[in-house]
């Protein structure tokens, strides 16, 4: 199969596709055929070597990148309970900062507890752009607290992170004011 790995921290170049077996899952895991994987901030940090720098990235050798992932399940690893049926369509989320593989891979292992069923009226282009934003969002409004009577306002409310913060925000109960260019007024209706 092929990946996009790092060898070593840098600019666009130092992006390589390499041929290896496809992985195989351990306990807790799945593994999805890749139809979709989304760039993040992150995947850019990381081959620019944010992370090494800043000593959260310690190892030395191939960096996978790629979080966010839609696919198709292949196999599940040993002690993977109510496993979402082989062939379905999923999304999840390839988490570690230095993994050996990451999504932007035909193939990727994710922990089994990080796969959601993909609805039929969502691409999985749409899918792959979903996990990690929406978990950015979570994990802001999780450092909020509770929302009883306050109002939260949402900077660039029309991007990846701030289209979920303001879904999930109005969910639990705040009251949600958008803030973002005219020109993606369209979006925030």
């Amino acid at each position: 199969m092929r990946a996009a790995i790092i060898n070593s921290p840098g600019g666009p170049e130092q992006i390589e596709i390499i041929e290896v077996a496809p992985p195989i899952p351990g306990p807790g895991e799945t593994l999805l055929k890749v139809a979709a994987a989304a760039i993040n901030p992150v995947d850019l940090a990381t081959r620019a070597g944010v992370f090494h720098q800043a000593g959260v990235i310690t190892s030395v050798g191939s960096i996978g990148l790629g979080w966010d992932v839609a696919g198709a399940v292949v196999a599940h690893g040993p002690d993977v309970e109510d496993a979402i049926p082989v062939g379905t369509r999923v999304a999840a989320l390839a988490v570690g900062m230095d993994r050996p593989l990451g999504s932007h891979a035909d193939y990727v292992i994710v922990p089994a507890s990080s796969v959601a069923v993909i609805p039929n009226e969502i691409s999985d282009v749409d899918a792959a752009s979903i996990p990690l934003n929406t978990l950015t969002a979570a994990q802001a409004l999780d450092i909020f607290g509770a929302a009883r009577d306050r109002t939260l306002l949402i900077t660039g409310a029309a991007g990846a992170v701030g289209c979920y913060a303001a879904q999930l925000a109005t969910a639990l109960g705040w009251r949600v004011t958008g803030l973002a260019r005219r020109t993606d007024a369209a979006l925030l209706t």
